[in-house]
């Protein structure tokens, strides 16, 4: 049974603990069956496990358990039991992590896509394979680096890697209407602008209704609320790389009031936008 209870990955939901964003515990694991985990409640952080050879079973909720063979990633989100093992006549290989994500994360992360609450995709494209690889082998390794700060920023980057590869395994699975795909360009590249529907609309030739209910169903988000991320996050970056001024950042990413900016940057990221600064340059982000 793998079991730590005194590290901090390990704490069952039930217990108080709070964490900022970082790699709670890794490891690279060759595990013969006999192997196995088990955790009634979960935690409170994220577990990733990337199968390089072998093969294990992890249930997946009332459905029955899923087989982690080689090339699959595997994600099980903070509350879920977690009860896996290696299977009969296998020896599992994997790399895993527990951490707690960035919020920007969240975006990226995607929901369930099978009939429980596990999230699992396998690496089909050869160049993501090895790409996941690299930035899992690195994750497990920074954590010998002797900067603490450095550290926990060099572990965190690699696993954001991870992260958008899976985000892009997961988006490559179904074709974005090209219209959709010019909109999100259009955002992209304008998003500082004053940017009406109607005119995307026009642009795409689409009525604005029209347009509005085939960019929800394929992107999930209303193309405001997707204008609307994607101004927070240049901020976020100019908070992290400049010193320029919270209200000249504001106007360059397209909010005419910095008052409304820091009410939408503080209810996205829950905290304000210097504080936010104040954070990132205190290794709190």
């Amino acid at each position: 049974m793998a079991n730590k209870p005194d590290d901090p990955a390990m704490l069952e939901t039930k217990q108080q603990y709070t964490h900022p964003p970082g790699i709670l515990v890794s490891d690279h694991y060759i595990q013969p069956y006999g192997y196995s985990c088990y955790r009634a409640q979960g935690t409170k952080d994220w577990l990733i496990i990337y199968t390089l050879s072998g093969r294990g079973s992890i249930c997946n909720g009332a459905n029955g358990y899923l087989s982690c063979a080689a090339e699959t990633l595997t994600i099980v989100s903070p509350g879920t039991t977690q009860d896996y093992f290696t299977e009969q006549g296998y020896i599992w290989e994997k790399m895993w992590a527990h951490f707690m994500p960035r919020l920007t994360w969240m975006d990226w992360i995607p929901s369930s896509n099978t009939d429980g609450p596990i999230i699992q995709l396998h690496i089909n494209n050869d160049s993501s394979r090895k790409a996941i690889d690299s930035a899992f082998s690195r994750v497990i390794s920074y954590r010998l680096y002797e900067d603490s700060i450095l550290r926990d920023e060099l572990t965190l980057n690699a696993l954001e890697e991870i992260i958008l590869l899976v985000a892009s395994q997961n988006q490559s699975k179904r074709e974005l209407d090209s219209r959709v795909q010019d909109v999100l360009n259009i955002i992209s590249r304008q998003y500082m602008d004053y940017i009406r529907i109607e005119d995307l609309g026009k642009s795409v030739c689409l009525s604005p209704s029209r347009l509005s209910h085939l960019f929800k169903e394929q992107v999930g988000d209303s193309i405001m609320e997707t204008l609307m991320k994607y101004r927070l996050r240049q901020a976020e970056q100019l908070l992290k790389h400049t010193l320029r001024p919270i209200t000249e950042i504001a106007l360059a990413v397209g909010f005419h009031s910095p008052d409304y900016f820091s009410r939408q940057f503080s209810s996205h990221f829950g905290v304000t936008p210097s504080n936010y600064r104040k954070k990132f340059r205190e290794g709190m982000l």
